[in-house]
């Protein structure tokens, strides 16, 4: 078990593999225990990096979430890199994980060679689709196998943790916070887009991410009527296959 400090916080991360460096980032109220098996599959071609954002998994805790979360979590993961001594490199992105690595290619997009994006809202949300969120979350609080899968990530203070992301996605929508912040335009990578139509926690995400698509230069995009949140989790076997050819191109 490994940790690095920013900004006086313990931040859990793992090297497993060798050869070119892939990042994987998770999505929110979860940790990176969502890719025990990724990070096997994807370690036979890749030197796989895992962490866990301040506040989640194995990492040390906040009293509350920034607003500004996926960009202060796309500005942790760079800093880990540099930290690992890895200047260029790939990124797996599901869910919120997706709008941090786009974000860290705005930051340094010199960096990144290229992104798979899976399963996110796109570079906006409103108050009203994050209310929406938020009741569901909150509502599952009351399912026990719900509960048991947040503790499995996050411990015995999962609690905490949903209730710090529920917060912080009320308040950046009430003052109108993008996700991904910058101009997607500045973004140098090569892009893949993942998404099903079928995802039961994101309404017309196939719109949101064509909306999302045309403003980036260098852009793919895999578009399925099956699976679930997230694609890359639900329907492994496809989403490896495409991840290859894509990362492997």
């Amino acid at each position: 078990m490994a940790f690095f400090n920013f900004e006086g916080n313990q931040v859990y991360y793992d090297v497993y593999g060798e050869g070119e460096p892939l990042l994987l980032l998770h999505g929110n109220s979860v940790s990176s225990t969502l890719f025990e098996s990724c990070k096997v599959f994807f370690s036979k071609y890749f030197k796989v990096i895992i962490m866990d954002y301040p506040g989640h998994g194995k990492s040390g805790r906040f009293e509350r979430f920034r607003d500004d979360f996926w960009r202060y979590n796309g500005v942790v993961a760079l800093d880990l890199m540099s930290y690992l001594k890895i200047e260029k490199f790939n990124i797996i992105g599901t869910s919120g994980g997706a709008m941090a690595g786009l974000n860290m290619a705005i930051l340094q997009p010199e960096r990144i060679k290229k992104i798979i994006a899976d399963s996110f809202f796109g570079d906006s949300i409103t108050y009203s689709e994050a209310l929406d969120l938020v009741t569901r979350r909150r509502a599952a609080k009351n399912d026990f196998m719900t509960v048991q899968y947040w503790k499995y990530h996050n411990g015995d203070d999962w609690e905490n943790v949903v209730d710090n992301d529920c917060n912080m996605m009320l308040s950046f929508t009430e003052k109108g916070l993008p996700t991904i912040h910058g101009n997607p335009s500045e973004i140098t990578a090569d892009v893949l887009l993942v998404a099903t139509s079928t995802d039961e926690l994101l309404p017309d995400i196939l719109g949101r991410l064509d909306k999302f698509a045309a403003k980036l230069n260098s852009v793919e995009k895999k578009y399925y009527n099956f699976g679930r949140h997230t694609f890359m989790i639900t329907e492994k076997e496809e989403f490896r296959k495409i991840a290859l050819e894509f990362l492997l191109r």
